[in-house]
């Protein structure tokens, strides 16, 4: 599933390496559970099945974590330098070119966007994008399409690698709650309690007769 994704970004190996922890505990799980050595009972692999379980279980928790701030921290750069790769901040000029831009007709509207898009002109194009609906006239739907022209035109490259980092977040999540659905099978509380009171009582049925001989 996330196979491939790894090699591209230092993201992604990070995910990647938390992503094979996770696998190697679950495919060893699947072994232990399949093999059950020939001096335990049924119940007494049981147990030690479960155990291990929890374990697992308890480690897609901390690997789950671990990975949303992975994730989290990875998604952050990128934003950053496609921030600063096309720099929309409105700077001291941002109402005169507002003002400017209500006052041209709606063809020379769009071909001031398109210069301030080819020209990587942030500021002045956040003068406009970055601004209340109400203050320049235009949708909300105009804005955001504006905005991703010059991210699209001078920022391609770190578009494709947030793209890349939330395919395999989402890669490692899936697998994360299928490992711990699988862990979760191997623990019937009810089952387990059974097995245990048992256990319980027999320890103290041999507790007892150890005793007697004191």
């Amino acid at each position: 599933m996330t196979e491939g994704l790894g090699d591209q970004h230092p993201t992604a190996r990070q995910l990647q390496a938390e992503a094979n922890r996770l696998r190697l505990g679950a495919e060893a799980l699947d072994r232990a559970s399949a093999n059950r050595s020939p001096l335990d009972t049924p119940e007494a692999h049981a147990l030690k099945v479960a155990k291990m379980a929890r374990k697992l279980d308890s480690e897609v928790k901390a690997y789950f974590n671990r990975s949303a701030q992975i994730w989290a921290a990875g998604r952050s750069d990128v934003q950053q330098r496609i921030d600063d790769k096309v720099n929309l901040r409105p700077d001291a000029f941002a109402s005169e070119i507002r003002a400017a831009f209500r006052s041209l007709p709606v063809k020379k509207q769009g071909q001031l966007i398109q210069d301030l898009v080819d020209g990587n002109r942030g500021p002045e194009l956040a003068a406009i994008v970055r601004a209340p609906s109400v203050l320049t006239g235009i949708t909300d739907a105009q804005r955001q399409a504006y905005e991703q022209m010059i991210v699209a035109k001078h920022a391609a490259a770190e578009q494709d690698e947030l793209a890349q980092v939330d395919e395999i977040y989402e890669a490692v999540s899936t697998m994360s709650r299928a490992a711990g659905d699988m862990a979760r099978s191997f623990i019937d509380p009810g089952a387990l309690s059974n097995i245990e009171r048992a256990d319980a009582a027999a320890s103290e049925a041999r507790s007892a007769f150890d005793q007697s001989f004191q």
